[in-house]
């Protein structure tokens, strides 16, 4: 039987009112499992932390493609593993890639749980990408293209046009208690993926000789096992936590675009996602052909300049003005948390290069994180608690007002990372 849990309290800064986020957890029956008592062996030391591989097919690069896919299920999913390969042969052209290449070969994707609520809201292969790279959740805090097998050849070698990237949609929210990994074990609820794929043209700005014909894609779930309800020894049994800390909550990833900035000004946006606790915000500010908005300062880093972006960024909550951030100092201490401190790459704003920006720890043009929400030290770790999560409520104001952005900007994208806990003892755990 399904229960309604909400989160405790806000007590932020200029909150308006004591009313409690609306956290209902009613929307499946799968969400609700009594945990074992306190007293028990911890479930992340009693549970397997397994990995199993749920599909692999082959896409087609001539053309767009979408498809859908049900999960299979285990016990409880915490982390989703997707892996795009093509190879190129015979190549003679001098291949050229876009600005957002090679992730932008996914221009949808989305997760679903088996009530048909979105966990992660439609977002685009690049914004997936940031995810990875930005988030401090479970499978994220990499850039994408220090991983060992990331490949992008691009000039005129024989493989050009070549590219393999691992990209991971993350689920649950804290490895270290399992805390967020959602029930994957009925057979008749299943999560489902829905992806949408480019062509080719989209990916290449000068494709190579002979474009490849499939682009391979590979899914693997990463997920905790269903412990033994005892562990014995010759020191007598012990009972072991049946599912993981906080079973119930979510973390979702959702997307909003604001077409304000268009033209540049001073602009007042009230951001849409709110009623849960936020972990992470990302902005992305783009210009008019869809290109990130932003420049490299001639290879300096941190940038002093940054294209369209503001040069003080405000940020406001309930009417109460929490930052005003210096455009370098902002990315200073980007780059001291997240320890991506190389500069920036060759393509200022999005054109088109034989060597696109695939520095690995490198900060990207016109992203910014409000690392503020999360992280208290010089670096940050899945393991820590919940730090400076912002609560917020149906009546929460999250507004940037007072930043004025350059002639040449767009719209801004955020992507905001959601938490609705079970409970805040959980959350804080």
């Amino acid at each position: 039987m399904s229960t309604t849990a909400t989160a405790p309290p806000n007590t932020g800064i200029g909150v308006p009112s004591s009313a409690a986020a609306p956290a209902s957890l009613g929307r499946s029956g799968m969400a609700q499992q009594p945990n074992a008592p306190t007293s028990a062996i911890p479930f992340t030391r009693g549970s397997t932390d397994a990995t199993m591989k749920d599909n692999a097919q082959a896409l087609v690069f001539a053309s767009s493609q979408s498809v859908q896919i049900q999960l299979q299920t285990n016990a409880f999913l915490a982390a989703l593993v997707i892996e795009f390969t093509t190879v190129a042969a015979g190549n003679s052209a001098t291949v050229a890639y876009t600005a957002d290449a090679p992730y932008n070969y996914i221009t949808l994707i989305r997760l679903d749980d088996p009530a048909g609520q979105g966990i992660i809201s439609p977002i685009t292969g690049y914004q997936l990408y940031l995810l990875n790279k930005y988030l401090p959740d479970t499978g994220c805090l990499f850039d994408p293209a220090a991983d060992p097998n990331f490949n992008l050849v691009a000039g005129t070698g024989t493989t050009g046009g070549s590219f393999s990237f691992r990209l991971v949609l993350p689920v649950e929210h804290r490895h270290r208690d399992a805390f967020g990994a959602v029930n994957n074990s009925a057979a008749n609820q299943r999560y489902l993926i829905t992806l949408t794929t480019a062509a080719s043209t989209v990916v290449y700005s000068t494709a190579p000789t002979t474009v490849p014909t499939n682009v391979n894609l590979s899914i693997y779930q990463q997920y905790w096992t269903s412990p033994p309800a005892t562990i014995t020894t010759s020191q007598g049994s012990s009972a072991v936590q049946g599912s993981p800390a906080g079973l119930g909550t979510v973390a979702f990833v959702r997307y909003e675009r604001h077409n304000e900035v268009s033209g540049g000004g001073t602009p007042q946006i009230q951001l849409n996602n709110v009623g849960d606790y936020i972990s992470t915000l990302i902005f992305i500010l783009r210009n008019s052909s869809n290109q990130r908005d932003g420049s490299t300062n001639a290879g300096v880093q941190p940038i002093a300049a940054s294209g369209d972006w503001p040069t003080e960024f405000d940020w406001w909550v309930n009417d109460f003005q929490v930052h005003a951030l210096n455009v370098g100092d902002w990315q200073r201490q980007m780059a001291r948390v997240y320890g991506y401190r190389s500069a920036l790459g060759p393509s200022a704003s999005g054109v088109a290069t034989t060597t696109p920006n695939t520095n690995a720890s490198a900060l990207d043009i016109g992203v910014f994180v409000l690392v503020q929400n999360f992280a208290l030290f010089d670096r940050i770790e899945n393991f820590e608690p919940a730090g400076q999560y912002l609560p917020t409520d149906s009546t929460t104001k999250l507004q940037i007002r007072g930043s004025t952005f350059g002639s040449g900007a767009s719209y801004l994208e955020v992507l905001t990372r959601m938490i609705r806990p079970v409970s805040g003892a959980a959350l804080f755990n």
